[in-house]
C-alpha cells in the first residue's frame, strides 16, 4: 500500500530520492563551488610557500599551517564559501522570480483566453494582435480573418465624435455597432493604453456585448416616451404630487383646467395649485394615501386660477418608488360640470316626461319580453281596469296565447317602433305603439301607448271619402266619353237592324255586336260604381292584373286622348295578392293620375318619351316570394330632392294651388298600411318618378 501510494504521487522511492538529490544539488551548487574554491586556494597557497618561499614540504603546509598563514587562508575559504551563499540566494531570487512571473503571465493568458467578453491587443494602426475566444464568438469569424482584420473596419457608430475615436484608436469608453449575418449588435469598448519599453504604442481592449441591455434601454426609452406621451395627451387632468405636497408633474389637460402655467404649477404646494374643498381635512388625497388606502375616488369642486368653480371627479392612486414604497400620489380630475348639469338637466326632464306619460290622457304601459306588464299608468287602468301582472294579450285581446303577427314581438326583433289598430266590442278603435328599449340592467322591454282614434279613424274615413269623391269627380268626363262610345255603337247597330233586310245570320251578328257594347257599358259603370261606394273592405287574394284593368277602365280614356304611350308587363303566373280591392284600386287610379300630371306638364303635346309603364314582380325574401312589388315608372317632370320625403305627408302638393289637395299620396299609403303594403318613390327632378306599391301575399 505504501509503495503504491508511493507511487500515485510520482514513482518509485530511488528515483524521487535520485530526484531529491538532484534538487538540493541544484539549490546549494554555489555553496560547494565556494567551498572547492576554499580548498583550491587553500592549495594553491600552500604550493607558493613550498616551492617559492621554500617554507617546508606540501604536506605540512596543507595540513600543519603557521598560526598567522592558518588565519589567513580561513578567512579567505571563509570568503570565498560566504560569495558562494550570497551568488546561490541571489539565483534562487531570481529563479523564483522568473517563475512567479511566468505563472502570472500563464494565469493571465489564461483569464484572457477564457474570459468571457471579447478582449484584443491592438496596435497603434488598430490592427488585431491577439485575441481570445470570445471575440472570435462575438464577431463569428474565424482566427486567420479576425487576425488580419483591423478594429476599425469591424466597428461602426452613429455618433461622429465615436467614430473619430475608433479611426484613432484613442483611449476610451466606446458604444459601438457591429452586425453579425445581418444581425445588428452593440458593443460596449473599453479601450487602454499597454505600458511597454519599446517606442511602439500598443493598446488593450476589453468589450461587453451590449446588445440585449442596448435593446432593453430602448425599449425603456421607447416606454418612457409612450408614457410621457400618454400622460400629456391624456384626457384627464392629471397632476403628480411628492409626499410634501409638493407639484412634481402635470400634463396639458391639468393646465388647461386649473388656467395655471405649467411652469408655475410644478414646484408648488398642491393646495395652492387647483385647491379644493377637501384641502387641509382629513379627506385630504395624500393623507388618505400615505396612510394606506390604494384608490380614492369621488366628486368635489375645485378652484380655479381666476376663481371660477368646477365640478370633477377625482381619482387619486399612489405614486410607488423604486422599492414599490409609497412616495407620492397621482391625481387624475374629469370635469363633470357639464354631466352634473345635465344630470340635473335629466332628473328634471325625467319628472316632467315621467309626468306627461303617466298623468297624460294616453294609456301607456311598460312590458315585459314575457309579455307581462309591470307598469301602467291611470288612464290605461281607467280604460281597460288594471292590467299589472297579467299578459298583454290576456289584459287587451282577451286571449290565452300572444296574437298572431304580435307586433310587440317584431318591435323586439327589429328594434324598430310597431303599430296596431283593433276594435273593441263597444266600437271604439285603438292604436297601439310599441316601442323597444332597454331598462337600467339591459333587459328588453315594450313601452306600449294606447290611444283612443275612433275619432280621427272617423275623420281620416271622411277625408278619403272626399278625395274619392273628388277622384269621381275628376273621372266623370273620361266615364262619359267612354262611355259615348260603346253608346253610339248601340245605337248604329240598331239602326241597322231597321234598315236592314231581315237576313238571319246577319241579324244574329249584329245583334251579338249590340249585346257587346251593351256588356262594355254594364263594366265600365260597375267599375265607377264599386269605386264610388267602396263600402266592403275586406282583404281577400285578389289578382293584380285585375285590379290594374279595373283602374285603366276608369283612366285609359284621359290617357289615351293626352296621348301617353302605355306599357303592361303583368306575368300571367303572378300569385295573388291579399288586399282590400277597392282600396288598392284607388291607389292605383292616384297613382295614374299624378304620372299623367307629370307627363303632361313635360309634354304638353305628343313625344315618343310621353311614356307610362306598369310593371309588376314577386319580391322574395328568404328564398320564398312574401311580396308583390307593383312598379309604375314615367319620364315626367320628376320631384325636387327636397320634396321627396314630404310627398306623402297630408296637404302636402307640388302641383300649383287649385290643382291638388296634397292628400292623395298621403291616401294612398294609409290604405297601403291597412293592408299590410307600403309605398315607396324614386325620382330626380326633370327625368323620371318610380312609385313602387308593395302588397304581401297570402299566408302559406
Amino acid at each position: 500500500m505504501p509503495e503504491r501510494e508511493d507511487q500515485a504521487r510520482g514513482g518509485s522511492p530511488g528515483a524521487r530520492g535520485a530526484g531529491l538529490a538532484r534538487g538540493v544539488w541544484g539549490r546549494i551548487q554555489y555553496i560547494w563551488i565556494g567551498l572547492a574554491l576554499a580548498a583550491v586556494s587553500w592549495l594553491l597557497e600552500s604550493y607558493l610557500h613550498v616551492h617559492v618561499f621554500r617554507l617546508g614540504d606540501l604536506r605540512s603546509q596543507i595540513l600543519v599551517a603557521g598560526g598567522h598563514e592558518l588565519w589567513k587562508r580561513l578567512l579567505v575559504a571563509g570568503l570565498l564559501i560566504a560569495f558562494g551563499f550570497y551568488a546561490q540566494h541571489g539565483i534562487n531570487v531570481r529563479r523564483r522570480t522568473a517563475l512567479a512571473l511566468q505563472a502570472s503571465e500563464a494565469r493571465h493568458r489564461t483569464l484572457i483566453a477564457e474570459a468571457l467578453n471579447p478582449v484584443f491587443v491592438l496596435d497603434g494602426a488598430g490592427r488585431i494582435l491577439e485575441h481570445n475566444r470570445a471575440a472570435r464568438e462575438f464577431f463569428e469569424l474565424d482566427d486567420a480573418t479576425l487576425a488580419a482584420a483591423r478594429y476599425q473596419d469591424l466597428f461602426s457608430s452613429p455618433d461622429s465624435a465615436v467614430q473619430e475615436d475608433l479611426l484613432a484608436v484613442n483611449p476610451g469608453q466606446h458604444e459601438v455597432g457591429y452586425q453579425v449575418n445581418g444581425t445588428a449588435k452593440t458593443l460596449l469598448l473599453n479601450v487602454v493604453p499597454l505600458p511597454v519599453p519599446s517606442d511602439s504604442r500598443l493598446y488593450f481592449g476589453i468589450g461587453q456585448d451590449f446588445t440585449e441591455r442596448k435593446q432593453m434601454q430602448d425599449r425603456l426609452k421607447l416606454a418612457h416616451a409612450e408614457l410621457q406621451q400618454i400622460f400629456q395627451t391624456a384626457s384627464a387632468a392629471m397632476r403628480v404630487i411628492d409626499a410634501d405636497h409638493n407639484v412634481v408633474r402635470v400634463n396639458d389637460a391639468f393646465v388647461e383646467l386649473s388656467g395655471i402655467r405649467r411652469e408655475e404649477a410644478i414646484g408648488s404646494k398642491c393646495f395652492e395649485v387647483l385647491p379644493g374643498d377637501n384641502c387641509h381635512t382629513p379627506e385630504c388625497p395624500i393623507r388618505r394615501i400615505l396612510a394606506g388606502a390604494r384608490e380614492i375616488k369621488y366628486e368635489l369642486t375645485k378652484n380655479r386660477s381666476d376663481g371660477s368653480r368646477v365640478k370633477c371627479l377625482l381619482t387619486a392612486r399612489p405614486f410607488l418608488g423604486a422599492d414599490d414604497e409609497t412616495v407620492g400620489i397621482v391625481e387624475s380630475f374629469n370635469d363633470v360640470t357639464a354631466l352634473v348639469e345635465a344630470k340635473e338637466e335629466l332628473g328634471g326632464e325625467r319628472d316632467r316626461l315621467r309626468h306627461l306619460l303617466f298623468q297624460g290622457p294616453a294609456g301607456l304601459a311598460i312590458i315585459r319580453r314575457d309579455h307581462v306588464v309591470e307598469t301602467e299608468n291611470a288612464t290605461l287602468a281607467g280604460e281597460l281596469g288594471s292590467c299589472l301582472g297579467r299578459r298583454c294579450f290576456e289584459a287587451l285581446q282577451e286571449r290565452n296565447r300572444p296574437c298572431p303577427g304580435c307586433e310587440m314581438e317584431a318591435a323586439l326583433a327589429s328594434g324598430q317602433i310597431q303599430r296596431r289598430e283593433c276594435t273593441l266590442p263597444g266600437g271604439k278603435v285603438h292604436e297601439h305603439i310599441y316601442t323597444p328599449f332597454r331598462d337600467s340592467n339591459g333587459e328588453e322591454k315594450i313601452l306600449m301607448l294606447l290611444r283612443d282614434i275612433t275619432e280621427r279613424r272617423t275623420s281620416r274615413a271622411s277625408v278619403i271619402r272626399s278625395e274619392q269623391l273628388a277622384a269621381l269627380g275628376e273621372l266623370a268626363a273620361g266615364v262619359a266619353h267612354e262611355l259615348n262610345n260603346p253608346m253610339n255603337g248601340i245605337i248604329n247597330y240598331a239602326q241597322m237592324l231597321i234598315n236592314r233586310e231581315r237576313d238571319p245570320a246577319e241579324v244574329r251578328s249584329i245583334a251579338g255586336k249590340v249585346v257587346s257594347e251593351g256588356d262594355r257599358v254594364a263594366r265600365i259603370v260597375e267599375g265607377l260604381l264599386a269605386f264610388a261606394r267602396r263600402e266592403s273592405q275586406d282583404f281577400v287574394p285578389t289578382r293584380v292584373d285585375e285590379l290594374l284593368v279595373d283602374a285603366l277602365t276608369l283612366i285609359g280614356s284621359q290617357i289615351r286622348k293626352d296621348a301617353i304611350a302605355l306599357e303592361v308587363e303583368i306575368p300571367p303566373d303572378l300569385p295573388r295578392i291579399v288586399c282590400a280591392p277597392q282600396g288598392v284600386q284607388q291607389v292605383f287610379l292616384n297613382i295614374l293620375s299624378n304620372a299623367r300630371y307629370a307627363l303632361n306638364e313635360k309634354y304638353p303635346g305628343g313625344d315618343e318619351n310621353k311614356q307610362l309603364r306598369i310593371t309588376a314582380a314577386a319580391a322574395a325574401a328568404g328564398g320564398v316570394a312574401k311580396n308583390v312589388v307593383i312598379t309604375f315608372e314615367d319620364h315626367g317632370v320628376g320631384i325636387p330632392r327636397a320634396n321627396l320625403s314630404r310627398v306623402t305627408y297630408p296637404f302636402f302638393s307640388t302641383k300649383p294651388k287649385g290643382k291638388g289637395t296634397g292628400l292623395g299620396l298621403s291616401i294612398c299609403q294609409e290604405i297601403l298600411r291597412e293592408s299590410g303594403g307600403r309605398l315607396a318613390i324614386e325620382s330626380v327632378e326633370g327625368k323620371f318618378t318610380k312609385v313602387m306599391v308593395s302588397l304581401p301575399l297570402p299566408a302559406a
